[in-house]
C-alpha cells in the first residue's frame, strides 16, 4: 500500500511541471484539506473525519478536466456506552485513491465525479472497498471548493459521507 501511496504522490508531483491556465492539454496540481460527515449507521459509530489529499487535473477541453486524486482521512470511533461503561471505539483510518472527471458549467463553476478503491483500516483489521463520489464545486482562482458525497461500498451496506475538500491550485 506504501507503493501505491507514493507512486501517486509522484504522478501527481509530476503534473506540477506543466502548470499553465485552464485550456485544453494544461495541467495542474493541488492539495487540500478535507472534511468528511458521516451519514446514517456510519455516523452512528465514527465522528467527523478529517484530513488531506493531492489531486491533479487534465483539461482536455476549457470545459472538461480529468483527474487523479489521493489523499487520507481519519475518522474518530465514538463512545458506546457498554453495561454502564463507556468504551471508546477505535478510529478508522481511509486512504482513497481515485480517478474522475469535472464539467466546468461555467468558468468557476462545475460538477464532477470520482471512482476508485478506499484502502481502510482500524485497530487489527485492514482492506479496501469500492468507492464514488460525485460532487459540485466552484473555484476561486486559486482556491477549489468543493462539496461531493462519497460512498464506500462494503458487504450488505454503504458506508456514506458529505465531504468537503478545500484546495490550493499551483
Amino acid at each position: 500500500m506504501k507503493k501505491l501511496i507514493f507512486g501517486s504522490f509522484l504522478l501527481c508531483v509530476s503534473f506540477i511541471a506543466k502548470s499553465q491556465d485552464n485550456g485544453s492539454g494544461d495541467l495542474k496540481f493541488s492539495t487540500g484539506a478535507e472534511l468528511a460527515l458521516p451519514m446514517g449507521s456510519f455516523g452512528d459509530a465514527y465522528g467527523l473525519g478529517l484530513g488531506a489529499s493531492a489531486q491533479a487535473d487534465y483539461y482536455v477541453s476549457d470545459k472538461v478536466s480529468l483527474n487523479l486524486n489521493a489523499g487520507y482521512i481519519t475518522y474518530q470511533g465514538k463512545s458506546i456506552d457498554v453495561l454502564g461503561t463507556s468504551i471508546k471505539g477505535a478510529n478508522w483510518n481511509v486512504i482513497p485513491v481515485m480517478a474522475g472527471a469535472r464539467y466546468w458549467i461555467t468558468e468557476n463553476f462545475y460538477g464532477s465525479a470520482q471512482l476508485g478503491l478506499s484502502f481502510w483500516s482500524t485497530e487489527g483489521a485492514n482492506g479496501s472497498e469500492f468507492t464514488y463520489a460525485p460532487g459540485v464545486g466552484y473555484k476561486f482562482s486559486k482556491i477549489d471548493v468543493q462539496l461531493k458525497y462519497n460512498s464506500i461500498s462494503t458487504e450488505g451496506e454503504s458506508l456514506n459521507n458529505l465531504g468537503l475538500r478545500v484546495g490550493y491550485t499551483f
